[in-house]
């Protein structure tokens, strides 16, 4: 009987040993599929946020003159970078490999991509010459955000799968893309509470 007994604890220790390696490796493979996503991830969101920052910065000047002109000389401003395409991420990406919130937070800034287009698009409707206000304020800021959320879900990816990153010191430049997006999504605030305020003292 003590024999049959030990058998059975020596089964069932042998099925408790292959449980747990099995789910170590399930987790090995799961963290090293999260580690590779998040690094594709990363360069893509980057290159993202780099573009979007180059529409923040187009004012529709050229060496700070408008850029358009009319067959009668009227001067008015012009899109100078085009807007980039929403995010078309890559098959190879483990999405299963990342928590949940990573994964809904990147799927999201394709539809916060287009949701932007459409806006932007609705508002050039009521952009006339020479400004097109109408237009560029609703583009920049609307891009500001856009790649302020694709710098913020980098971080956070860095931070979950222990990704470093060079300080800017190390970059060789003291460029903050974070703190430019943050400050012109300010001044973006401010001129348009100042406008709200200016159509409240006409009525």
């Amino acid at each position: 009987m003590m024999e049959a007994w030990i058998g059975l604890g020596g089964v069932i220790v042998g099925s408790m040993i292959t449980i747990t390696k099995d789910v170590w490796l399930s987790w090995v493979d799961r963290r090293r599929d999260g580690s590779y996503s998040a690094i594709r991830l990363i360069f893509i969101l980057e290159e993202y946020a780099d573009k979007c920052i180059d529409v923040v910065g187009d004012d529709g000047t050229a060496q700070g003159q408008p850029a358009g002109r009319t067959d009668d000389g009227e001067e008015y401003l012009v899109a100078q970078v085009q807007s980039p395409d929403p995010i078309d991420f890559p098959d190879d990406i483990v999405w299963r490999s990342l928590t949940g919130s990573l994964m809904h937070r990147a799927l999201a800034m394709t539809t916060k991509a287009r949701s932007t287009n459409r806006y932007v698009s609705a508002s050039a409707e009521n952009a006339f010459r020479p400004d097109f206000e109408e237009l560029f304020e609703p583009r920049r800021e609307g891009y500001a955000q856009l790649g302020l959320d694709a710098l913020e879900l980098v971080n956070d990816l860095r931070k979950q799968y222990g990704i470093a990153t060079k300080t800017r010191s190390e970059l060789g430049s003291e460029w903050d893309p974070k703190a430019h997006l943050h400050d012109m999504l300010d001044r973006f605030e401010k001129h348009r509470n100042r406008d709200s305020r200016h159509s409240n003292d006409l009525l």
